[in-house]
């Protein structure tokens, strides 16, 4: 069982995942915008994967990728229900150096105490709320999940967590991208002690007939979102047609975050320039930045 994989993420560098459910889907929401497609809703974790094995392919693939930023804790579906969850997080930081350890949950049982107790550990959590609405909530999410249970389990957690907690909301056109929908995001996000939210919009294909909203439209959601600091993770793509020149006086007016750079000849440039000492790349809260050295 190939339980670690290899991602560059331009919000956390290069990661090590480890995938808790590597054989089939398990998760307790069965989610509109899922890429690993329709499922039934599973509430245990079957795989079978001792501690110690997951360890071990943890261990030599730090040997192999000593260059990686974050070990990322995550599955075929939602890796809190992995039953050895607490002890496997205290065998990673036992194993980890300069690395960061990062959990992607879909907040489902961060009611849990036990769960809370596990994530304390870990050095990033991150949890995705797609509404503070129940009917919203279930129509995208496809859970029997109590949505109340869900928020004031992550506010509490917030409460009590000394990491960096970031949050995430995926906005479907016609369900949740509008201002009421916002407005109950953000009294609930204004509970927390979260340092960021990430709103994003589906960028691959769906099971269901669901569709993205623009990046203007996430820029317009995203100004009702006043008590949290807010990423938009979809990046409005730079125009096909710049020119170096051009980008460059861009780049020298602000740093330009890997996200917004879309164009793979601008992508070759600024490999270019970072390895000619021109360019650095700064890790700012988890997103990465191109900044023009000076």
């Amino acid at each position: 069982m190939n339980v670690i994989f290899v991602v560059n993420s331009r919000r956390f560098g290069k990661s090590l995942g480890i995938d808790l459910s590597p054989n089939e889907k398990c998760c307790n929401f069965d989610c509109l915008y899922c890429e690993l497609g329709k499922g039934a809703l599973k509430y245990e974790n079957n795989s079978n994967l001792s501690v110690d094995y997951i360890l071990d392919e943890l261990k030599n693939a730090l040997k192999i990728h000593s260059d990686c930023d974050v070990i990322t804790i995550t599955a075929n579906g939602e890796p809190t229900l992995y039953p050895n969850l607490h002890e496997l997080i205290i065998g990673i930081n036992k194993l980890k150096t300069k690395e960061k350890s990062l959990i992607l949950s879909n907040s489902s049982t961060i009611n849990d105490s036990a769960i809370q107790k596990a994530l304390l550990n870990l050095d990033i959590v991150k949890l995705s709320l797609d509404s503070a609405l129940q009917k919203t909530f279930s129509k995208i999410d496809r859970t029997n999940i109590d949505l109340e249970k869900i928020i004031n389990g992550m506010i509490s957690f917030s409460k009590i967590y000394k990491g960096e907690l970031i949050l995430e909301s995926l906005i479907l056109e016609g369900i949740n991208d509008n201002e009421t929908e916002m407005k109950a995001l953000n009294e609930v996000f204004g509970k927390t002690n979260a340092s960021r939210l990430d709103i994003n919009t589906l960028d691959r294909p769906s099971d269901y007939n669901v569709k993205a909203v623009s990046y203007e439209k996430l820029e317009y959601l995203a100004s009702f979102l006043t008590n949290i600091k807010v990423n938009i993770a979809c990046r409005k793509p730079t125009n096909k047609n710049i020119i170096y020149d051009d980008f460059l006086k861009s780049l020298a007016l602000r740093p330009l975050s890997t996200n917004e750079i879309k164009d793979e000849n601008i992508q070759k440039y600024i490999d270019e320039l970072i390895k000619n000492n021109k360019v650095q790349v700064i890790n700012q809260n988890g997103i990465l930045f191109y900044k023009l050295r000076k």
